[in-house]
């Protein structure tokens, strides 16, 4: 069940992400690279947070991230209760969805989905968290372009799951905390 409805939520982004507010992006010198963005804003939320939804918006209140207008908000969600901020950094489109439950998405609309995986694991092994590989997951037969990757972990004492969900085309990748 849990992996439909982040599928529900690689489908439905890439409008949300045009409803979302559009910032003047600042000139480009170098572009920015969407894995590296969103697997530091999941390291530095949903990792930094673990579980801890109200602790997760208050950091993202006090950063005045701003929340994704009604549509945005309800397209990321697909039906879960909680929280979507819009935490694009210049060039590169992110959301945060904060959900009730305890669980947390980072989204990048564009990212290469191989390099999110490397850039986790690097992170993972740089703060001395133990990923276990839990496998692949197949591609639904409607959706032939997603590519899951499953991992476990404990943070502070309790375990959890991370599941890495890419997609060409757009949005790339959203990286999922789910309490277990």
């Amino acid at each position: 069940m849990r992996h439909m409805l982040v599928l529900a939520c690689l489908a439905l982004p890439a409008a949300a992400f045009a409803q979302a507010p559009q910032d003047t992006p600042p000139p480009q010198d170098t572009p920015l690279d969407g894995a590296d963005q969103v697997v530091g804003l999941f390291s530095g939320t949903c990792l930094q947070f673990a579980g801890d939804n109200t602790a997760i918006r208050g950091f993202l209140n006090e950063q005045h991230a701003p929340q994704m207008p009604a549509a945005a908000r309800d397209a990321f969600l697909a039906g879960r209760q909680g929280q979507v901020f819009d935490v694009t950094y210049k060039t590169v489109k992110l959301a945060l969805v904060s959900l009730d439950d305890g669980g947390c998405e980072a989204v990048a609309e564009r990212a290469d989905g191989p390099q999110v995986i490397s850039l986790l694991n690097a992170a993972a092994r740089e703060n001395q968290v133990t990923l276990q590989a839990l496998g692949g997951q197949a591609a639904p037969k409607d959706r032939p372009g997603v590519t899951q990757t499953a991992y476990g972990l404990t943070l502070a004492g309790k375990p959890k799951h991370i599941l890495v969900s890419t997609e060409t085309p757009a949005p790339q990748a959203v990286l999922t905390l789910v309490p277990k």
